[in-house]
């Protein structure tokens, strides 16, 4: 009789342990930032832009705690900071080489930060490169 006890109960605790996690779990926010990269090719000393979605994959709403870069020659900005399942957002990020301490020609590569509430990928990191040129020789 003590057998047959212990077997339920061990099957109550699988049973109680499964049913509160499929119950209790509102699901999680999932980031996607599309495309992941961007190369701005040949620039000279203007401003240029490039537009990204974040979109949130996930079934529970997506937190965008912070936006940042690498460089104060780059900025970024997000027009939503909670993305609801299935939702978008855009980021628009410039470059800006006369922003730059030094001038500086040539290949250059920064970064474009995203941090999230995502679990999986809490900080988000966009690579941006251009090659910058004086402006006669664009």
């Amino acid at each position: 009789m003590r057998l047959g006890l212990y077997f339920l109960f061990v099957a109550g605790v699988i049973l109680a342990g499964s049913a509160a996690k499929y119950f209790s779990a509102e699901g999680e926010p999932k980031v996607e930032v599309t495309p992941a990269s961007h190369d701005f090719g040949t620039v000279g000393y203007t401003e240029v832009r490039k537009v990204f979605t974040v979109r949130n994959a996930g079934d529970a709403p997506l937190e965008i705690k912070a936006v940042s870069t690498s460089c104060g020659c780059t900025r970024a900005y997000i027009n939503e900071t909670v993305i609801p399942p299935g939702g978008e957002a855009e980021l628009l990020v410039t470059f800006d080489p006369r922003l730059m301490e030094v001038e500086v020609l040539g290949k250059v590569y920064r970064e474009v930060y995203v941090l999230t509430n995502d679990p999986a990928k809490p900080e988000v990191v966009i690579p941006i490169t251009a090659f910058v040129v004086k402006e006669e020789e664009k």
